[in-house]
């Protein structure tokens, strides 16, 4: 966790799955990866969801609340099924 960028890490299945948040000029840039290829990318603050697939098809999404003085929470799931959550912070 840094000021100006936030990686949150799972691995499902020996895959591994990230959330990065990185500063922008007015928002947050938010990435969701599947083995380090990029699935859905937002900018945005407050609540939304990020989409992507598994190797297997099954669906992987995020969902992030960023405040907009810094602190966020990243939940993943894995078909609807909560697997990963963290809290940090990006400015």
């Amino acid at each position: 966790m840094a000021l100006t960028s936030d990686e949150h890490v799972t691995e499902i299945d020996g895959v591994r799955v990230s959330v990065m948040g990185a500063t922008g000029p007015v928002h947050a840039t938010w990435t969701l990866l599947v083995d380090g290829q990029e699935q859905d990318s937002l900018k945005a603050a407050g609540d939304f969801r990020l989409r992507g697939a598994l190797p297997d098809g099954s669906e992987v999404s995020a969902e992030v609340h960023q405040s907009l003085v810094g602190p966020t929470e990243v939940i993943i799931f894995r078909a609807g099924e909560e697997i990963h959550r963290s809290e940090g912070f990006v400015a």
